[in-house]
């Protein structure tokens, strides 16, 4: 019995080889996307999960009371760590996380490497494999473990243990350290990222930090324990040392503490201010789209399949009808076109596999906080989801067409009075949604595409281009290195800062005569605002001949802090900072996005600090020769800081970048998808009106033996398919223009809002593909001889 089945399966799919030609690659681009959607979908959830104690850690953080608010931030007061274990019973282990970049040096050769400086408990709480020697070794504080990768780096192997690195100091000899340990490098869905692990007393000892100085923060505090209600508990019991931290900390001061769970810490990360983990989570919206613009994809290519297999369903009508008066039963029909769609979805299965090998990696190199693969090996939710997907597809695309098929009645097949074909309702309302789909593909891709060129061409409020940045590690540092370059004709301004336009700030309370507020606060120096191409719109900037007086009390201001605070004549009005600083208004800068585009734009102060707090270089430079300056600096800091590798940084790639890549990502990402969605379509409604055609040969013959025209008969045919493909046009347009709307809502503040043109231009394109994909065959079909037509069949 199933060797007849596998005949007349065979028999049949050969019959038709080019729609099962059509089905199979449709449905293989369409199950690659899904591939693609599910190890997203996979990397995002498993974040951290490598760790054992998964379950059973947490992170202790402090809340900051801002103007009678209650902020979270993610970092926590240094000495919590030392006495949180006494305080809460429920506490199994307990470590600090402080992340900080080093200079480690081999020989002649200098690395820029991150250092975690941890506590005892540190490497049981978290599962970072050893390769080779001890975990706990660190505990000695002339021992240090370092990341395999680190190892091959510095000793080209990864087996360094016993091999020695010396940490190279800003203003203390160097200290030697033994490679107690090598473990495996944390991977990118690790929210903790270093390649080096030390004791904290090493911190200690190495910045000249107290350990009972309850100003400081550490990046990350983190414990382990059993009880789950330790998120509800664990803040009253420590809420006495928020007044200890209050109380040395007036311009950050503690209100409270809240615990979070692993699962939750990768993705408030983006939420927090004073986060240095290392890592964050996918976006929200980087997690969803993908999967919903895959489900589409597969519901289109799923619904081409049901249309062409009950299309095609005329052309077995014989076969259904000589079965059924043999005996044959409806379950057994059943059963026979199920297989056969089980055999296509698996081929299509097959054929998306290899589609995969091409797209999972070109997926995963867009995304540089992603690093996805694709194997069998060692992945049962990856096995399970293609076993699900087989058996979900051949359902799905081929479930009604079986039972379909398998209900026509012999009499009726038999004496040739039953005809099924594309004009059945079922197959208008599947084409309507596969046009819709393609619609809504294309229209998201075009709206990405507009807010790509919106958000490239804004104006940010300073010169974006031509920003090259040189962060060192002290004042004397960076004078000796300005006054080494700056009279090279390359470049064209130069500045010291502390703080940098989407690279450092921070944010403080400030008072004013019955208004208060948190404003965000940027320490520069001299020049600064010109090297920007910050624009006063309103007094002055800091000069030189006020220096002195600037330092003490003048601030310059932008205009969303004049909006504010509700200043129309801005120059002149004071601020209270720290309940003790006073500060008066010089100047107004016009707004200018700090952080881009992600994040609103805030009140914010520029202050005017004392040379000895500027350690970053900025400078302006011709952007066409952007390029030949970073090797000049590069050259120059070889010459100038010798202990250290160059550190050299261009705005543009490295404060903008990543806004830039993301944006290119999502449009790379939408038009693909549209691409697919608009070739699935193109060949169903091609496939369509081909089946439609066959079965309508006579009648175009008889019509053009009594006189219609070759342009009568084209409208006849394409008419109705062009009325689908218009109504789904209209709509996709619509549903697509408020939902585009609110994801780029999702990832950005400022971005181009979806209108008409969003919609129009994609609906021309859709109806010009559709009546391209079909005017040829209805054409030639009108224009052949109707001898041949009436003699068909």
């Amino acid at each position: 019995m199933f060797e007849n089945f596998f005949k007349v399966t065979v028999r049949s799919l050969l019959k038709s080889k080019l729609f099962v030609f059509i089905n199979i690659v449709g449905l293989g681009l369409a199950l690659a996307c899904c591939i693609v959607a599910f190890l997203n979908y996979e990397f995002a959830t498993t974040f951290d999960k490598q760790h054992t104690n998964y379950d059973e850690l947490y992170q202790v953080s402090v809340r900051i009371d801002q103007n009678g608010s209650q902020v979270p931030f993610g970092f926590a007061p240094m000495p919590l760590g030392t006495v949180i274990k006494s305080e809460i019973p429920s506490i199994e282990r307990a470590s600090r996380f402080e992340r900080a970049g080093v200079t480690i040096k081999r020989d002649n050769n200098v690395f820029n490497r991150t250092m975690a400086f941890v506590d005892q408990d540190f490497m049981e709480m978290f599962t970072f494999p050893m390769l080779y020697g001890s975990a706990e070794s660190y505990h000695e504080l002339s021992t240090v473990l370092i990341s395999d990768r680190a190892a091959i780096a510095l000793f080209g192997r990864e087996n360094a243990v016993g091999e020695t690195i010396e940490l190279v100091l800003t203003g203390k000899p160097n200290i030697l350290l033994t490679v107690g340990g090598v473990f495996e490098e944390p991977g990118l869905k690790s929210t903790l990222q270093f390649q080096l692990v030390a004791d904290f007393e090493n911190f200690y000892r190495n910045f000249n930090v107290k350990k009972d100085d309850w100003s400081q923060f550490t990046d990350g505090l983190f414990i382990q324990s059993k009880d789950p209600a330790i998120v509800e508990t664990a803040p009253a019991l420590l809420q006495k040392y928020a007044a200890v931290q209050a109380e040395v900390k007036k311009d950050l001061p503690a209100s409270g503490f809240w615990v979070q769970t692993m699962d939750e810490i990768a993705f408030n990360g983006r939420d927090l201010n004073g986060t240095n983990l290392g890592n964050e989570a996918l976006h929200p919206a980087h997690i969803l789209v993908p999967n919903i613009m895959a489900v589409l994809i597969l519901l289109l290519a799923c619904f081409n399949f049901t249309n062409t297999a009950i299309a095609m369903s005329n052309r077995r009508l014989k076969e259904i009808g000589i079965r059924k008066t043999v005996g044959g039963s409806r379950a057994q029909l059943v059963i026979q076109f199920l297989g056969e769609n089980l055999v296509l979805c698996f081929l299509a299965l097959l054929l998306g596999l290899l589609f995969s090998l091409w797209l999972v990696p070109k997926y995963s190199d867009m995304w540089p906080n992603m690093d996805v693969y694709l194997s069998l090996r060692n992945n049962p939710g990856m096995i399970i989801f293609l076993i699900s997907s087989l058996v979900l597809t051949a359902l799905l695309a081929g479930g009604y067409p079986a039972i379909f098929v398998s209900r026509f009645r012999p009499v009726a097949i038999l004496r040739g009075n039953l005809k099924v074909g594309s004009s059945s309702i079922l197959s208008k309302v599947l084409l309507g949604f596969q046009m819709l789909i393609s619609v809504m593909a294309l229209v998201f891709g075009f709206a990405f595409v507009q807010n790509s060129n919106f958000q490239e061409g804004l104006d940010l409020g300073y010169d974006r281009e031509g920003i090259l940045m040189v962060p060192l590690n002290n004042s004397n540092e960076a004078e000796r290195f300005r006054a080494a370059v700056q009279t090279n004709p390359l470049i064209q301004e130069s500045a010291l800062t502390n703080g940098h336009v989407g690279w450092s700030s921070y944010q403080r309370p400030v008072k004013t005569e019955g208004n208060e507020g948190q404003v965000t606060i940027l320490d520069i120096g001299l020049n600064y605002m010109e090297t920007m191409g910050l624009k006063v719109v309103d007094g002055r900037s800091f000069t030189s001949e006020n220096q002195e007086t600037d330092k003490q009390s003048g601030i310059v201001i932008n205009q969303k802090m004049a909006s504010r605070f509700g200043w129309e004549e801005p120059i002149g009005q004071q601020i209270t900072m720290n309940d003790s600083l006073r500060y008066t208004v010089v100047g107004m800068v016009k707004d200018f996005y700090t952080f881009g585009l992600w994040a609103p734009i805030e009140p914010m102060i520029l202050r005017l600090r004392d040379d000895k707090d500027l350690s970053m270089l900025i400078t302006k430079v011709d952007p066409k020769k952007a390029g030949a300056t970073m090797d000049y600096l590069e050259s120059t800091w070889s010459e100038v800081i010798k202990d250290r590798p160059a550190r050299v940084y261009s705005h543009e790639i490295n404060v903008l970048g990543e806004a830039r890549d993301v944006n290119k990502n999502i449009v790379t990402m939408f038009l693909f998808l549209a691409l697919i969605a608009v070739v699935l379509s193109a060949i169903g409604l091609f496939t369509l009106v081909s089946i439609n055609i066959q079965s309508r040969t006579k009648e175009i013959g008889i019509r053009k033996v009594l006189g219609a025209s070759i342009a009568r008969i084209t409208t006849l045919i394409n008419k109705p398919f062009l009325i689908i493909v218009g109504i789904a046009s209209v709509l996709g347009g619509a549903v697509s223009v408020y939902f585009a709307g609110m994801l780029m809502g999702s990832i950005w503040t400022y971005h181009v809002t979806p209108g008409l043109i969003s919609a129009l231009i994609p609906i021309l394109t859709i109806q010009l593909i559709a009546l391209l994909s079909i005017s040829g065959k209805v054409i030639k079909t009108a224009k052949r001889n109707p001898v041949e037509s009436l003699r068909y069949e």
